[in-house]
């Protein structure tokens, strides 16, 4: 085969990896792999070539599409997604505790990192709006947490709407961790894709006296639907070491406390 027509079928395999990604939102490396049948190696050049161009947004366990996020996907499909930048995150964020707040786990594959973690720091009191956060509390024998109930979101395994935020407004946080669907560094904003769950991020920052973000680098190259917070009402960042410099320079060139994992 002549080089030429290498290039010309990598091509064509790289649209179509970008349409399947576009699709479904998510791929993990090894899902693409099977579908197209190549190789590991030859697909992560195939990921960065569309990286490059602007087409996906890589992570460490596959792709994602960088158009707008006006739609999450299902908890169970993001927990594939960067599941070694999110264990890392969720223990860098548990090692910021001393080990005796009150403590609000959001919902979010991230937020769940952090909560497999909890045994670390036993005597800290949990809040979640997470179904699976609270499974997950349980199943490590966590002695004080409360899960807050209200509307069901089955996209985030949570609970939201005016039952929930009534019931956060009883209460206060010395650290709220927060996921997102997106960080856009412009606007210096976080926002997520659900109107619903939007409200409950917003009363959850309003009585904690610290907030941090934890997401990973994906996150950045995107935005969703509902903005919930500036970083003026966020504390710090929380992210994997593998986010790109130009945004790194954004964020220390704000008050934001930034911890890399």
């Amino acid at each position: 085969m002549k080089p030429s027509e290498n290039t010309e079928l990598a091509a064509v395999r790289r649209r179509r990896i970008a349409e399947q990604v576009v699709a479904r939102g998510a791929m993990t490396l090894r899902e693409l792999c099977d579908h197209f049948g190549v190789s590991d190696a030859t697909m992560r050049r195939d990921l960065q070539t569309l990286e490059e161009g602007g087409r996906i947004a890589r992570t460490h366990g596959g792709a994602i599409k960088t158009s707008s996020v006006l739609v999450d996907l299902p908890n169970e499909q993001r927990k594939s997604i960067g599941a070694d930048e999110k264990r890392r995150i969720g223990r860098a964020a548990i090692n910021l505790l001393r080990g005796d707040e009150v403590v609000f786990l959001d919902a979010g594959t991230t937020a769940h990192a952090v909560a497999v973690e909890a045994a670390r720091k036993p005597a800290c009191t949990y809040v979640t709006t997470s179904l699976g956060i609270a499974n997950t509390l349980q199943s490590l024998a966590i002695d004080k947490f409360y899960l807050i109930g209200g509307s069901y979101e089955p996209i985030n395994d949570s609970f939201a709407g005016s039952l929930a935020v009534a019931a956060l407004r009883a209460l206060s946080f010395d650290v709220a961790f927060i996921c997102c669907s997106a960080i856009d560094l412009e606007s210096r904003s976080i926002s997520v894709a659900s109107e619903a769950y939007s409200q409950v991020q917003k009363e959850v920052m309003s009585i904690s006296r610290k907030n941090y973000v934890i997401a990973d680098a994906s996150k950045f190259r995107s935005s969703a639907f509902m903005r919930t917070a500036t970083f003026s009402q966020i504390s710090g960042v929380i992210t994997n070491r593998e986010l790109g410099q130009d945004s790194l320079d954004v964020l220390r060139e704000t008050d934001l406390d930034l911890v890399l994992a």
